[in-house]
């Protein structure tokens, strides 16, 4: 028979053929399970962390809002994306205050049933409980997220796979658009100094740029005030004390509507920022911030504002909190020394580096890192060449200049607001002896007029200015034997005990 067929017309074969397939399909279609060459299904294991976060997201997180403005936002909207996505994912909102305008929420109270909203304000009638706002972080993670911001189920997935596999760290997505810059953060507690430095890698200390962060509840609660303003910068200095590297990884959530798009909402959400960040400095002592492309930023005291520190009662406040002179007010006395000595100088006054001053050029080129004044000693018969020296007053450039009450020496304040001040110290030639011209200070006693000839010149501040000419056996002289050792040794305790 299939000799005959092959021996058939061309045509026929081919309507054979085709009638054959139908029928196979046909056949196939009615009886779906059944297979001529049946295959045994390959299963794969299920990874047990992926199922973990996939399927139990709204219990291991709660969702925060922080950063946003009250008066122009788009939570409301960020809100529903996370609410329509996850219903049963509690979201907290903190807000400064009762907000006002109030959120434009869209959806039911039904749906809104995890949503709470949280005034951080001072209130008589409210608990501790009820101000502390990890009162209402009850899961295992936090995830934080600024204002206008799309949730993406993928993308927080991701997120919580990679905070279950690095738990001790922060990690950290970008938003749509946003540029992420990873920053090292070196907080000088003695210096009372910030520097952030770019860092090209993705485990930072802080991070720039609008991102969202997922980190472990517990880690969260370690800190003093995790939601300070301002957010997240506040945030960033308490976990790199503490250590607490934050992970940037791929992906990215969607943005939200546009928001702060007129010139007078940035300006007023600029100033808002900038008192924020003023106040959390005041309150950790940053005097001086340095940023990633070195600009430097003063948040201490200036002339027309009173300095740092308290008037010094034996040993200064500054010291005994450990830390040494702010920044700011050492960059005033420097200022302060250099207008005396060019003051001086130009009336044609026999002038040098005294004591403490001139210890911080030996060791420093520079002021002592700890110093609460700048000394200047002069010859008591030059005083006269300086008409501010007799009668007193502001002179040309706001520098104060005033005789002590309690003996014959003088001080040149930096303003009259600001009280930093110089110290200018006669000295009185006497059988080859220079004695302190009716004046009695620690650590200032009579020495060698051989000293001051001649007059040497030492680097000090960046300028040079006179000294006398062994500074070294001047100062062993003055403060004992091995004074610059001593001093380098035992730091401020040399001169405070």
């Amino acid at each position: 028979m299939f000799f005959r067929f092959m021996r058939g017309r061309f045509t026929f074969k081919i309507y054979f053929l085709l009638t054959l397939i139908a029928l196979l399909t046909i056949f196939a279609y009615i009886f779906p399970h059944f297979k001529l060459y049946p295959i045994a299904p390959v299963t794969v294991p299920p990874n047990g962390l992926q199922s973990r976060t996939t399927r139990h997201l709204s219990k291991l997180l709660t969702v925060v809002f922080r950063q946003f403005e009250e008066f122009e936002n788009d939570i409301a909207d960020s809100v529903q994306s996370f609410v329509s996505a996850f219903p049963n994912m509690p979201v907290v909102i903190l807000c400064q205050g009762i907000q006002y305008p109030p959120f434009q929420f869209s959806a039911t109270n039904e749906t809104l049933r995890n949503v709470k909203i949280v005034p951080l304000e001072f209130r008589l009638k409210a608990s501790p409980h009820e101000l502390n706002p990890l009162t209402y972080l009850n899961t295992e993670y936090v995830l934080i997220v600024p204002d206008s911001t799309r949730v993406s189920r993928r993308v927080l997935q991701q997120m919580a796979i990679a905070a279950t596999t690095f738990p001790s760290q922060g990690i950290a997505v970008g938003v749509t658009n946003s540029r992420l810059i990873c920053q090292k953060v070196k907080w000088n507690y003695v210096d009372w100094t910030l520097q952030y430095i770019k860092d090209s890698g993705k485990l930072c200390d802080a991070i720039n740029g609008q991102h969202v962060l997922l980190l472990k509840t517990s880690l969260l609660k370690t800190l003093p005030q995790p939601f300070a303003l301002p957010f997240p910068e506040s945030l960033y200095l308490q976990t790199t004390v503490r250590n607490i590297k934050i992970q940037i990884v791929d992906g990215k959530f969607g943005a939200g509507r546009s928001v702060l798009k007129s010139p007078a909402a940035k300006q007023k959400a600029t100033k808002i920022a900038r008192e924020a960040r003023i106040s959390l400095y005041k309150q950790l002592g940053v005097k001086m911030v340095i940023r990633e492309d070195s600009r430097v930023h003063w948040f201490g005291c200036k002339r027309d504002t009173q300095r740092c520190f308290p008037s010094v009662q034996g040993t200064p406040s500054y010291i005994l909190s450990g830390r040494n002179t702010p920044p700011c007010c050492r960059r005033n006395i420097r200022r302060t020394a250099t207008h005396v000595l060019r003051t001086l100088l130009q009336a044609g006054v026999r002038c040098w580096l005294e004591t403490t001053s001139l210890l911080g050029a030996v060791v420093r080129a520079d002021i002592l890192p700890w110093a609460e004044y700048a000394e200047i000693g002069i010859h008591a018969s030059d005083v006269s060449r300086v008409s501010l020296l007799q009668r007193g007053g502001a002179d040309s450039e706001g520098f104060i200049w005033e005789r002590a009450t309690k003996g014959h020496y003088y001080r040149v304040a930096y303003s009259a607001t600001n009280s930093i001040y110089a110290l200018v110290l006669p000295f009185t030639a006497k059988n080859g002896t220079m004695w302190p011209a009716d004046w009695v200070m620690a650590h200032q006693k009579e020495f060698p007029e051989r000293h001051l000839h001649p007059l040497a010149q030492i680097q000090f501040g960046g300028h040079q200015a006179p000294a006398p000419n062994d500074a070294r056996a001047f100062l062993d002289l003055k403060l004992g034997n091995s004074a610059v050792e001593k001093c380098n040794k035992l730091g401020p305790k040399f001169l405070y005990p």
